[in-house]
């Protein structure tokens, strides 16, 4: 099939031809059936299209797609307010967790009498930092059992 004869069954279908390019094409599709079947799958694919245009596109379209991105961005602002809003309770409470350990540590300290693991944790004896830590988890591993 000849480019100029596929050119103008493009053209064709969009109504731009002369008279004599309009001849042309129709000499050309009487002895051409690979051009009458290019010519069917053209119009059943512009079929097609206006078709499903017709139902993605309705009435207020635009407002729709605008409206769905501002609640996107809502929804996404929401969440990052939230999130801010934990990280400032959170640094509060990390704030005051700090001050009373230090405090807890400043007075087990001076509780103890020495500078060891055991006055700082508040335990009695020479008790090391793995007796005291594993202690508890001992204890309960087996009360559990």
């Amino acid at each position: 099939m000849e480019e100029r004869m596929r050119e103008l069954l493009y053209r064709s279908l969009d109504g731009e031809l002369s008279p004599g390019e309009r001849e042309d094409l129709d000499a050309a599709l009487a002895g051409s059936a690979e051009l009458r079947r290019e010519r069917e799958e053209l119009l059943a694919v512009r079929g097609l299209v206006k078709r499903s245009a017709a139902q993605s596109f309705g009435p207020f379209f635009a407002e729709r797609v605008v409206n769905t991105i501002r609640s996107e961005r809502e929804e996404a602002a929401a969440g990052a307010r939230f999130f801010d809003s934990l990280l400032y309770a959170f640094r509060r409470v990390a704030l005051v967790g700090a001050a009373i350990a230090a405090f807890l540590l400043i007075y087990n300290f001076n509780q103890g009498g020495s500078l060891s693991v055991a006055s700082a944790l508040g335990t009695e004896g020479d008790a090391g930092i793995e007796e005291v830590l594993t202690a508890p988890v001992t204890e309960t591993l087996e009360e559990l059992l």
